[in-house]
């Protein structure tokens, strides 16, 4: 059956970005369905993270359109015309979109209860009985219970990680978006987080991650796109795809990473 957009958590239209010369992405269209776990694979330079920041506006967009939730992002359209919204709207739509980097970003002068704490208090206006209960909950959800004492200097990369993804999550996001999560990780660190992250892919909600682990990417994913030069060269169901590639370039890239 033909899905409405309403069945779209994400929904990304002739997507076009340049950074001067650089064509990073050509013409990328992609539907991402309501608690799907939406995984992008690729070579490095792919255009795979600028994905993830066109989606929740870290970058604006060259040409095209991005919707999420059915929503236009970032542009207002009156008369057939778009007119760029504010940075204020432009930040109060971004609150639907939870982003996970590499590189955790924490802050470093907070512990990591207040990480966690700090956008419900100074983005959301929680009262701080209500922001502390929510990081508390969170942080024992990503297994870090009894640890939100610690400063991010006296965690593990994996907790940091992990810290990370609470952050994201107390802002109460409608998709979230991973970036090469594992990337920055020790070996022995990559399996706790993607423990977590498989985790919310059971709870339901909509995901969007860009990784290297192709055993996560065909365990926990049920859609799989191939990203080359800038453009989504294939896709379809994980286990699918990655038994039988279509596309040559799909082919020669898996050959050299399964």
């Amino acid at each position: 059956m033909e899905a409405s957009i309403s069945d779209f958590c994400v929904e990304m239209r002739n997507i076009h970005k340049f950074y001067g010369t650089v064509h990073a992405l050509k013409g990328v269209d992609l539907q991402v369905r309501r608690g799907e776990v939406c995984v992008a694979i690729g070579p490095s330079g792919s255009g795979k993270s600028t994905l993830l920041r066109c989606i929740n506006q870290l970058e604006g967009i060259s040409t095209g359109r991005v919707f999420v939730k059915g929503e236009l992002q970032g542009f207002v359209e009156r008369k057939g015309r778009f007119h760029p919204l504010s940075p204020g709207r432009v930040a109060a739509q971004r609150r639907s979109t939870g982003m996970v980097f590499q590189r955790f970003n924490l802050f470093p002068h907070m512990t990591a209860l207040e990480n966690v704490m700090e956008g419900p208090l100074h983005v959301k206006g929680w009262a701080r009985a209500r922001a502390k209960a929510k990081a508390i909950e969170l942080l024992k959800r990503v297994g870090l219970d009894g640890l939100g004492s610690r400063y991010p200097a006296h965690l593990s990369g994996g907790q940091q990680q992990r810290v990370a993804i609470a952050r994201a999550l107390a802002m109460e996001p409608e998709v979230m978006l991973f970036d090469e999560p594992t990337s920055a990780l020790d070996p022995e660190l990559v399996g706790e987080v993607l423990d977590v992250i498989k985790d919310l892919a059971r709870s339901g909600i909509t995901m969007v991650v860009v990784t290297h682990e192709i055993g996560f990417a065909r365990e926990v994913g049920n859609h799989l796109v191939f990203m080359d030069q800038g453009q989504i060269v294939e896709e379809g169901h994980p286990k699918t795809l990655l038994a039988n590639p279509k596309n040559p370039r799909t082919i020669a890239f898996l050959s050299k990473v399964l």
